[in-house]
């Protein structure tokens, strides 16, 4: 989300910060982890890489090679759609060490991040005739791994009292200070600011409707479909 072509150096910062978030969860030991777990794992690492590879290609003119890395892209989305798929059906269906309204907090904030994964990567395919709205879409991937990344991150560092809610606020608020930053970015250089804008608005929607997924409906939603909470 930086210039075209230097992203690079932004998704190696925002690398480091997944890799901090799910260190005692996968990075650290990963075959601890089932299949389904590791394979997610390392998509999802490979991912951020190949956005890394992308923006460096792109920076230095190398056209030619990243069309052609850039379907590797194709593979990894699928992987990542299956695995987190499947994540969150245990999620919805599977025993949890987290109250009910957690857990609801939960799904609902992994299945809309899925969305948004969705959107972000179909629309990056559907502009690539458009070169810096194409790599803007395409960057813009790297939010969705930064969400629960982050909000580990800062739970495991934020004052007892502050609790999950103060992890998630702190997470939204980094997510959408970095997307206010690309736009006041794209207005300094006028650029275009799309589609940054419309992806702030998506993560504050999320953010706004999260005491919802909280609540008795969703709670319902949840039960209807097999979840013993």
């Amino acid at each position: 989300m930086g210039g075209r072509g230097r992203s690079y150096i932004l998704f190696a910062a925002g690398l480091a910060a997944i890799v901090a978030g799910f260190w005692p969860s996968f990075f650290s030991n990963p075959l601890s982890n089932d299949a389904w777990y590791i394979l997610h794992g390392v998509a999802a690492t490979l991912w951020v890489l190949l956005l890394i590879t992308q923006s460096f290609l792109i920076g230095r003119g190398n056209l030619r090679w990243h069309q052609r890395l850039g379907w590797l892209s194709s593979g990894l989305f699928a992987t990542l759609l299956a695995t987190v798929g499947y994540m969150i059906w245990v999620e919805v269906t599977g025993p949890e060490p987290f109250p009910a309204f957690v857990r609801q907090a939960l799904v609902f904030l992994d299945i809309l991040f899925l969305i948004l994964f969705i959107a972000l990567y179909a629309l990056g395919l559907t502009f690539r005739g458009t070169p810096r709205l194409h790599a803007r879409l395409m960057d813009s991937t790297i939010l969705i791994g930064l969400g629960p990344a982050l909000v580990r991150l800062y739970g495991r560092y934020l004052p007892q009292s502050w609790g999950m809610s103060g992890a998630v606020l702190l997470t939204f608020g980094t997510i959408e200070a970095i997307l206010i930053v690309a736009i006041v970015l794209a207005f300094r250089r006028r650029q275009s600011v799309r589609p940054f804008p419309g992806l702030l608005a998506a993560f504050i929607l999320i953010q706004i409707g999260l005491p919802w997924a909280m609540g008795s409906t969703f709670a319902g939603m949840l039960r209807a479909a097999g979840s013993p909470i």
